[in-house]
């Protein structure tokens, strides 16, 4: 009963010594929690409908006392940082810690009393305001049973990480022995891990260019990311904030257990330490000598590392690489000394571990910049890779990866999934010999690339294509490949798509593991689909939603046998009549409640998703489909000849190049004339194809002019651009269309040349 007595006069009067650090976080909760609520309510009648202004008013509300709520993750740093710096400050003077070592008290129970009393000084004002917030938000009309889950969620999930911070600087409270250091070791302690991290990802993606960057199951970038980057309490505090802001339904059950694992070891690290700590440290920057030469090199290497790499990736020089590794690495050290001392005599004191800090520093700049071991270069041998995955960007731009989904508010929305993530988690290419074909010349294009001093950058498929490499698609060839013992291997190249991966590319193209990899279309069955949209090039959709399982099994079976058919040279020569998409019965549904949603305040998070609804999914049907055709044509389905109804009064064409000014610099302008002349509108009409569809099909070759039909009395449903200049008043919008490739008639090379 007397140790139990004993441990409250203790809390008691540690809270005497910190009332300003109550009075102050008690002060910025009420502000922040019952006046905001007071405040935001005063909008209510701004709204010509109460009931509309109540909702806006709870929504408003609901946001702010959430977890998701920016302000208060703000103000949990800094009172984590204002509580475990106050707990223990008398660790940093003489005279206090000798008198509170003098207490006849057990070390442990005077630890424990600071400690707990840090997390009370924050977690009692916190939750009495947000009670309060609740209380004026009912008073004024809100929907109690909707703002006390919020808020008791929040209050949860805020203290669980306010306590994970609090405890990281208690321990750096621990290892010092100055207010000031205690400070910056806190700063340390919440960075350090991530900068090594992003530094790490920073060397490979900065020097091997096949190095795989995207975030997905397997890769280097990955693991970093999910156990290098969030190794800070900080950082895992904002990931897990943004992890919900995506999406509400996201189980937190697995991080608060795994915060609350590391606040009670990091609570366990700070005791011990401070059962450890010598009372002689008071007023020392450090309080275990021990500590000294490890935290010294560690923030040295780091220093001169990431200044090395900044100074390389700005000039492209190891000279300046080696200067930014000496320079950040030598200020580090000499900063840390005189932390360390509080004597600028002692810069230098450990020139011998400062040497080797930069040695290695170098060492590392060299292992990278001259790839020693062969990064770029890895080709595995085919006898050894079970299967791989195998990705080229630029000719599946327009595939959509992803689902319907209904979230917990009722909202529906796309949800779109990374095309990476899809394609390595369901493709299994196996004719490893010619994958390794395509990788050997991305492999001799790196290096040709090097040996020329050439730029690594992306090169987007441009229309006018040819054998020529210059006007080749240039896309990123993601490749992984799955060993015989299960570990994965990614590499990515950039390269042309054609020349000499041409055969390779065919082939590959037309194998049905990577359709069935590449094209979600290609697995899906009978059974799964509950309707089937079909577009024209104009946008106007027909649903065919009254088909029999039969039916609909029939025209999917059609469209995929004719889809796989698809070969690289067809694709040249075919540009898209229309777009299909067999939809699931969540789709269907989700697209009959986006249209019959009359809200149009939706949230910012679900309207975007919302509007992808009933534009994702969709795939190319080209001329070629004979039975697809046919089908759709049973149905009553028109499935081409939509830009010949149009009302065409003028066909405009506008092309760009280059232009040299007197000074020998060059600049890129444009050119344009109109074509009007009835004849000629009826030839052109019968040439050109509709640039909307087209984007379904990056192979088919067109012209690399911008060409656009002038037309009147254009239909509600249909998709235009935007009106361009000089217009006349019969030119009601313009849409964009292309010439293929070698299809352009004279008079308009004639009038090109002419101009």
């Amino acid at each position: 009963m007397t140790s139990k007595s004993l441990f409250f006069k203790l809390m008691k009067e540690d809270l005497k010594r910190r009332i300003w650090a109550v009075a102050l976080i008690s002060l910025g909760f009420f502000f922040f929690y019952p006046v905001v609520a007071a405040f935001t309510a005063g909008e209510i009648k701004e709204y010509t409908v109460y009931a509309e202004g109540i909702a806006r008013y709870e929504k408003q509300l609901m946001a702010w006392l959430s977890f998701n709520c920016g302000m208060t993750v703000f103000l949990m740093m800094v009172a984590s940082l204002i509580c475990g710096l106050s707990s223990f400050s008398y660790l940093n003077s003489k005279s206090k810690v000798d008198f509170f070592h003098g207490i006849p008290v057990r070390r442990e129970k005077l630890f424990a009393a600071n400690f707990f009393n840090g997390i009370l000084i924050l977690a009692i004002p916190y939750g009495i305001c947000q009670i309060l917030a609740v209380f004026v938000g009912i008073s004024n009309g809100a929907s109690g049973m909707r703002l006390w889950p919020v808020a008791l969620a929040a209050f949860g999930l805020h203290i669980t990480y306010y306590i994970l911070m609090y405890c990281t600087v208690v321990v750096a409270a621990m290892m010092t022995g100055h207010l000031i250091i205690s400070f910056l070791g806190a700063m340390v302690f919440a960075s350090y891990v991530p900068m090594v991290v992003a530094l790490i990802l920073g060397y490979f993606s900065g020097f091997f260019k096949t190095f795989v960057s995207q975030i997905f199951p397997g890769t280097l970038s990955h693991w970093m990311f999910q156990y290098g980057i969030r190794f800070s309490p900080v950082a895992e505090y904002l990931y897990q904030l943004a992890r919900t802001a995506e999406d509400e339904s996201v189980s937190m059950v697995g991080a608060v257990l795994i915060a609350w694992a590391a606040s009670v070891i990091l609570t366990g690290l700070a005791c011990f330490l401070y059962q450890k700590r010598p009372s002689e440290a008071a007023g020392k920057a450090m309080a275990f000598p021990v500590t000294c030469p490890v935290i010294r090199i560690l923030l040295t290497l780091v220093c001169a590392l990431g200044l090395g790499l900044f100074f390389y990736l700005v000039r492209d020089s190891m000279g300046w690489a080696i200067f930014g590794i000496v320079f950040g690495g030598g200020i580090c050290h000499c900063v840390v000394e005189i932390i360390y001392n509080f004597d600028f005599r002692k810069l230098f004191s450990h020139k011998l571990q400062l040497g080797i800090c930069l040695l290695a520093s170098s060492a590392v700049m060299v292992v990278f910049r001259y790839d020693v071991f062969g990064y770029d270069r890895y080709l595995p041998k085919a006898g050894d890779v079970r299967d791989a995955a195998v990705h080229i960007q630029n000719i599946t731009d327009w595939v959509s990866y992803g689902h319907s989904e209904q979230f917990q508010n009722g909202y529906y929305g796309w949800v779109n999934t990374s095309e990476y993530d899809y394609v390595m988690t369901h493709m299994k290419y196996e004719d490893i010999d010619n994958l390794l074909s395509i990788a050997s010349e991305g492999i001799v294009k790196l290096e040709e690339m090097k040996a020329n001093q050439r730029n690594y950058q992306y090169s987007y498929p441009d229309s006018q294509t040819s054998e020529s490499e210059e006007e080749m698609i240039w896309s990123q060839v993601l490749i992984c490949y799955t060993l015989n013992s299960g570990r994965k291997v990614y590499r990515s190249y950039h390269m042309p798509v054609g020349g000499r991966i041409r055969p390779a590319l065919e082939k590959m193209y037309v194998d049905e593991n990577y359709q069935k990899g590449i094209f979600p279309v290609m697995t899906l069955t009978g059974e799964e689909v509950a309707a089937v949209r079909y577009r024209g090039e104009m946008d106007q959709e027909v649903c065919l939603n009254q088909l029999s399982d039969g039916e609909q099994k029939a025209l999917l079976e059609a469209f995929q046998k004719e889809f796989q058919s698809m070969t690289v040279s067809k694709l040249e020569k075919e540009a898209p009549i229309g777009l299909i998409r067999f939809s699931k019965a969540l789709d269907e549904e989700a697209i009959r409640w986006m249209k019959n949603y009359e809200n149009k305040d939706m949230d910012y998070r679900y309207r975007s998703r919302g509007d992808r609804l009933s534009t994702s999914d969709f795939y190319p049907v080209y001329p070629s489909f004979t039975e697809t055709i046919k089908i759709l044509n049973s149905y009553g389905v028109k499935t081409g000849g939509y830009l010949d109804s149009l009302d065409v009064r003028g066909v405009e064409v506008l092309w760009e190049y280059w232009k040299e000014r007197d000074n020998g610099s060059s600049y890129c302008t444009s050119q344009n004339f109109f074509v009007e002349d009835s004849q000629q509108i009826n030839e052109l009409r019968k040439i050109l194809v509709s640039e909307r569809l087209c984007y379904y099909n990056p192979f088919f070759l067109t012209e690399p002019y911008h060409v656009y039909f002038l037309v009147q009395n254009v239909p509600e449903d249909v998709v235009i651009e935007e009106e361009g200049y000089e217009w006349k008043e019969d030119w009601e919008s313009r849409i964009q269309v292309k010439f293929p490739k070698g299809m352009t008639p004279e008079f308009v090379e004639t009038r090109m040349k002419e101009n």
